[in-house]
């Protein structure tokens, strides 16, 4: 026994020396690594994004829906196979310049056109987002919103308001075991008699406050994330009062103020919050933005998700403008004095935003 305790302890390359010792610690430091890996993937950041994609149709026309006759082969726009398929890939290079783990999308016509978005950004880039939660609402033009994320969500919520408006759409995921609760809006244009289209923005802000109100009386430190085109700039009473979108997070931390959001547009200076152009008006507009509890920045309760700080983008590399102005360059038929009557073959007339959670 003496003899084997020596021989063990002896510095030998024989089989039988220090050889089964280092084979352990091989084996350890992979555990280890593994661990870490494991960790690291856990705390993988979250990129939430919302993009109004401007009139993705398909070139079917609708018998049902008169909204969707311009985008027709034989209506005004000349919507063809390959000017569709061309939106669909300059759609999918922007949203693959973002690389989003859940995006809430505007103005998309129907499931058919999810589906062949989120199969371009598989193909061709590699991003698989291709969980999609859609159902065709109630819009007069035939546009919905829609969800297309990494994961399944584990619970859906539809609510809407106003018939004939455009539905609101509340997904739950559960990702690292840490809910998040992601709501994506599409609310009334400006369009119309501007009475009437004010008081039906007026009912979706207040139907997306109730909601949240009760979201967090059942849980004050919930991660919720309020995304997409609210057709209001992000200081408008429309968000900041109706829907409880704050500006600062002063007011935020007041007790009276706990089930009210963060609108992380505030945190961009003011000739960085446009995401859309009045042409008529030359006017830049804030009009889609992100909001998030108060838990995600910082203030108790603390939420399972935090927003990272200066994350907040408004997404608008060179190639997706007008060179000459900034402003977004669209995928349509324009009719200008300045620019004529043709086809321009841009991305949309709207910027996309995004945050980064952790």
């Amino acid at each position: 026994m003496q003899v084997c305790q020596k021989d063990v302890n002896r510095k030998s390359s024989r089989p039988g020396g220090r050889f089964p010792f280092i084979g352990l610690r091989l084996m350890l430091l992979s555990l280890i690594l593994l661990t870490l890996a494991l960790s690291a993937e856990q705390r993988r950041p979250l990129v939430v994004a919302a993009w109004n994609v401007e009139n993705l149709f398909d070139t079917h026309d609708d018998p049902d829906c008169e909204g969707d006759d311009p985008y027709s082969p034989g209506g005004w726009v000349h919507w063809t196979e390959n000017r569709y398929n061309g939106k669909l890939e300059r759609l999918a290079d922007v949203i693959a310049g973002i690389k989003p783990d859940i995006l809430c999308l505007s103005e998309v016509e129907n499931k058919r056109v999810l589906l062949d978005l989120t199969a371009r950004l598989q193909n061709k880039h590699n991003l698989d987002i291709g969980h999609i939660v859609h159902r065709d609402g109630e819009d007069f033009r035939g546009i919905d919103v829609a969800v297309i994320a990494r994961f399944e969500p584990k619970k859906k919520c539809w609510f809407n308001v106003v018939s004939g408006q455009r539905d609101i759409l509340a997904c739950t995921f559960e990702i690292d075991s840490r809910e998040l609760t992601v709501v994506a809006n599409h609310w009334k244009s400006k369009l119309g008699n501007s009475a009437r289209s004010d008081a039906i923005r007026e009912r979706q802000a207040r139907s997306v406050r109730e909601y949240l109100k009760r979201e967090l009386a059942a849980d004050p430190g919930a991660a919720i994330l309020v995304a997409g085109d609210f057709n209001s700039d992000f200081d408008s009473s429309f968000l900041t009062e109706s829907a409880g979108f704050l500006t600062s997070l002063e007011e935020l931390r007041k007790p009276s103020n706990a089930s009210k959001l963060y609108n992380l547009a505030a945190e961009l200076a003011s000739d960085e919050r446009g995401t859309y152009y009045y042409v008529r008006a030359r006017r830049w507009n804030s009009f889609d933005s992100i909001s998030v509890t108060r838990g995600m920045v910082g203030i108790a309760p603390l939420a399972p998700w935090r927003v990272r700080d200066g994350s907040y983008t408004v997404y608008k590399p060179e190639r997706i403008t007008f060179k000459d102005i900034g402003t977004p360059l669209p995928y349509r038929r324009i009719r200008s004095k300045k620019y004529g009557d043709r086809f321009v073959e841009g991305y949309s007339d709207h910027f996309a935003v995004f945050v980064v959670l952790e």
